[in-house]
Parts: structure tokens; sequence; C-alpha cells
């Protein structure tokens, strides 16, 4: 099948230099992203580096297929080009969306409604989620409401992160809507296997070897986090995602100063940000452009621990053990279908003895229960898939 993937990108995104009618044109190199200007630009490419796993995930889900990665941009700054989707719907057979937590307030999917309108193909919307369940029906934008209609009189496919979104959209009078998961989840199932495998071990609570993630510049959970957990000569290492765009960390300095090393992937530079007075330990901040990079740092750790979703499962798919702290309706969506274990944010956050309290939790946990749901998960999605035609 000849398939136009477009949406969330891998992070080979970063080497596509131009798109031509529906021919990319990639570079044999990357970016650099060495400066402050560098560093923030590689960030913005991709809003969270997160996201590169959805990207990554859905691509992957299509092995086997002649697949096209066009950008969504592209789409969108041609979509009043006649003669550009008339080559598109001659030359692919069905679109593959990969997507995230587009149904929110604080978004309008107008462009993606103007141009699934111009799609004479059917559409399989993947890793399609929510922000929030709190007033969801009655703040949804105009422009997310019109694209639910373009798809709603089409051929779709909608693939969920979870059931609350999956009943939402039935709601909506969409017809084929089965619930995944995110399919980063799926991306390596072995090693995801290999991570759950671990995680029932409470002597991971005495781990120093610790990923750290969270919402650095905003709230200081994770530095009490790192105090709770490390010793006094531990080093806390902190992997951003969105923060220097998102959060309020600041890269200090002029715009052409060096302060990334993308060989480690350590920022190198000064910063500022809220909270930062608070640290007792010494602690390194980490940002990865390259998926397989951030894998490898991974898979040198002894615990991935925090408030991001991918932040976690990248080190599950490096087969090390990964426990998340639900703090949003998103995160919960997505853990309570997939059966993984996690903590609720309230109930961390207000614990004295975290380390006593992570042990008992990771004790409690039962593995075989967990890589049972996992697997049935997995089973589900290629089904979903097979049943797509994928």
């Amino acid at each position: 099948m000849r398939i136009l993937l477009t949406g969330i990108p891998s992070y080979l995104q970063r080497t596509i230099a131009d798109v031509s009618g529906t021919t990319v044109i990639y570079r044999p190199y990357f970016d650099e992203a060495r400066t402050r200007k560098g560093l923030i630009a590689q960030v913005r490419k991709i809003a969270n580096t997160g996201n590169y796993l959805i990207g990554e995930g859905a691509a992957e889900s299509l092995r086997g297929h002649d697949v096209t990665y066009l950008p969504f941009w592209h789409l969108a700054n041609n979509r009043d080009s006649n003669e550009l989707y008339e080559r598109v719907n001659r030359e692919f057979d069905l679109c593959v969306f990969a997507s995230a937590n587009l149904l929110r307030p604080g978004y309008s999917a107008d462009l993606e409604a103007e141009i699934f309108a111009k799609l004479k193909m059917p559409v399989v919307v993947m890793g399609i989620g929510i922000q929030r369940k709190e007033g969801l029906k009655e703040q949804l934008p105009a422009g997310t409401l019109k694209f639910l209609e373009v798809l709603r009189n089409k051929e779709s496919f909608f693939l969920t992160r979870g059931y609350f979104t999956a009943e939402f959209l039935r709601e909506q009078g969409m017809k084929f809507v089965k619930p995944t998961g995110c399919p980063s989840l799926y991306f390596s199932p072995n090693d995801m296997k290999r991570s759950l495998s671990a995680l029932a071990n409470p002597g991971l609570s005495e781990a120093q070897k610790i990923a750290f993630g969270g919402y650095l510049g905003s709230v200081a959970d994770t530095i009490v986090d790192a105090h709770a957990l490390l010793k006094p000569d531990s080093v806390a290492s902190y992997v951003v995602q969105d923060e220097v765009v998102a959060y309020n960390l600041s890269l200090t300095g002029d715009d052409n100063d060096i302060v990334y090393d993308r060989a480690s992937g350590r920022i190198t530079g000064g910063t500022e940000y809220k909270h930062s007075e608070k640290w007792q330990r010494k602690h390194e901040l980490l940002v990865y452009f390259d998926t397989n990079q951030w894998r490898t740092a991974m898979s040198e750790r002894d615990f991935c621990f925090g408030r991001r979703f991918h932040g976690c499962i990248i080190g599950m798919q490096a087969g090390t053990p990964a426990l998340m702290i639900a703090v949003d309706d998103r995160m919960r969506e997505m853990l309570e279908f997939i059966g993984f274990p996690y903590i609720e944010a309230a109930t961390w956050n207000r614990e004295v003895d975290k380390r006593s309290y992570l042990s008992n939790f990771l004790g409690k946990i039962d593995t075989q229960a967990v890589i049972d749901r996992y697997s049935a998960c997995e089973a589900n999605f290629r089904n979903a898939l097979g049943q797509i035609g994928l």
C-alpha cells in the first residue's frame, strides 16, 4: 500500500532540506545545535522532543508498506495548490496522521480540517488523545469541531490514546474508533517487557543513576524528588523536553554562545529558571534530538523516574525500568489504558519519606499481570492495524 505519513515526525525530520510536490529532499547531515540560538531552534522544530517518539512509533508500525513522510507544514503551506493535492491523491492510497493531544480547548485544528477535506483517500488518525477531561465537549474550538466533521463524512479510522478519547469520538459519530494507546508504546516491545520485568524491584529506590523528567522552570517538584532519592554526593540528571520554549527555563548569554555538547547531550551554558536556587545536589541538564542517542543514554541509567510520559517511555524502549508520576488527564488516560504502574502526583508530593514509599510501591507490582496487559495491548494495536489493511 502507498501510504502518505504526516503529522508528528520522527527525528529524521531534522534532515529535511526541502520538499517539492511529493518528493522529500534530505540532507546527509543534521543542523548544528551547539549555540544558544541553535539549541532553541531545534527544540522549536518539534515543540517537545518527546514528540519524536510518537512519529517514530507511527512510522515503525507501517513497516512493509511504501511509506513517504510529507511534513504537515508542506501540506499546510501549499493548501491552495490544486496541483499538489491532485498529485497527492493520485500517488497515495491512504493517509496516516500521527497525532497526540489534539483534542484540547487551547488548540484549534483549522489547518487539519482544511487539509483533510482535500484528501480523496481514507485517513488514519493515530495516537489522538485529550489534554483534559473537564469541559472537553463544551470548550473544543470551532476548528477542531470542523476537523471532526470532515473526518466523520469520509472514510476515517481513529486509533486513540485511551478509552475516554474513544468514547468521546464515538459520541461525535465516528464509526471506526479503537483505543490502542500511543504508537510509541510498540516501537520496541521486547525491550518494553524487559523494562517492566525489572520494575518490581524495591532496590530501585536506592538507585543513584536516575534520569529525571518533569517541568523544571515551572515547579520545583523534580528538585524535591532528586533530593529525596539521591545521596548528597550523587549527580541529578534531568532530561529537558520542551522547557526552554514552554516553561521558562532560560538559556543565558548571547545567541551565538556555545551552550550544548552534542556528544553527551549536556547543556553546558548558563541557565536561569524558577526554583533553581533550591538545588542541594550537583545536577546536569540533558537534551536529545536523536532518539537513538537518547535511548543509548537511558540504557546506561538504573532507573527513569518522573512526570514526563515519553521521558519514561524512551527509557523503557532501552530496557531500563521506569516509573511515572501522573500529573494530568492526558497521562492518566495513556497509563490506565496500557496498565503500567504509576503514582498519582498528589499522593507522591505529600509523602514525607519518599524513598520508603517508592520501595513499598515497587515491591507490590504484579510483574506478570503488567506484562500480560502490555502484550494484550500490543496484540490489540496490531489487530487494529490489520483491520485497516496495515
